[in-house]
């Protein structure tokens, strides 16, 4: 499900009707992220830096089961003035969280990465994941490939 209206919001508030966890979340991050975007942007003031996070998250339903996941991509973290503390010749870290059907978002994934898309196999939805090349025991420089599975509360690695 796309981001809900203001609009939509503001009607559900005027007529009392209840809203899932899923679209409170629409217009702000679940708590646990929030935090770790706003730990992103101390360790950036720490650097010396101006923050902008504005970029960071993003929400979107990753693996299919109908709520809300939220991924945070900190190589769209502004350092400007400093440098991006979640950045280096190793890749930018990413978190996924997915919902858990009740009022909480768990980490999922989380791992530097210098790119990652995601798609499908067969009906399974996936993950395709390019690091430097330190996991795989090869110079910074280079570059290791993995796929992940996405199920409904985690992320599997396929051999």
């Amino acid at each position: 499900m796309k981001a809900v209206s203001r609009q939509v919001l503001a009607v559900c508030s005027l007529l009392g009707a209840p809203l899932s966890p899923a679209l409170a979340a629409a217009t702000q991050p679940p708590d646990n992220i929030a935090e770790a975007l706003e730990e992103a942007a101390r360790a950036c003031k720490d650097m010396e830096g101006k923050p902008n996070t504005d970029a960071v998250l993003k929400m979107e339903d990753i693996n299919g089961d109908g709520g809300e996941d939220w991924i945070a991509d900190y190589s769209k973290l502004k350092c400007e003035g400093g440098i991006n503390p979640l950045c280096s010749d190793a890749g930018c870290t990413i978190q996924i969280y997915f919902w858990d059907g009740g009022t909480s978002w768990d980490v999922v994934f989380e791992d530097a990465v210098k790119s990652y898309k995601f798609g499908k196999s067969g009906a399974k939805r996936m993950l395709y994941v390019t690091t430097s090349g330190i996991p795989c025991n090869k110079p910074v420089a280079e570059t290791c490939k993995y796929t992940y599975r996405l199920e409904s509360d985690t992320v599997v690695p396929v051999e």
